[in-house]
């Protein structure tokens, strides 16, 4: 194997990035109101494989999306809209690279997903 082998996997780290989100926007697009438990690990599986670190603070939201997706998994649930807020989050962090304040806000918000779908879980 020739250095010229590996080049396509260094033109640029951020086209692996935005190929991770893009397949993810569209699997959760092909998603139905009620996803099957396959179709979450599907998704998940997808963005485990966010390369992140740190730049941008999607990994943030790829953190926080991972741990919805593994609540539904592990309930047997599904909850289509709070994934949407997930992913549109992550699209709003690599997009428009938000600063501090905003990150913290973006965060705060999906923090209060989680936690509505952590009291109707107890219910």
């Amino acid at each position: 194997m020739t250095d010229d082998d590996d080049t396509p996997k260094k033109l640029n780290r951020r086209a692996g990035d935005a190929a991770v989100l893009a397949l993810s926007e569209g699997l959760l697009a092909g998603l139905g109101q009620t996803a099957s438990a396959a179709d979450l690990k599907m998704l998940r599986d997808v963005v485990e494989t966010y390369p992140d670190d740190g730049r941008d603070g999607a990994g943030d939201v790829v953190a926080s999306l991972l741990g919805l997706l593994d609540d539904l998994l592990a309930t047997g649930q599904s909850d289509r809209e709070a994934l949407a807020v997930h992913v549109r989050a992550w699209r709003f962090m690599v997009s428009r690279k938000p600063d501090q304040k905003e990150r913290a806000q973006v965060m705060l918000g999906l923090q209060s997903v989680r936690e509505l779908y952590a009291r109707s879980e107890a219910a």
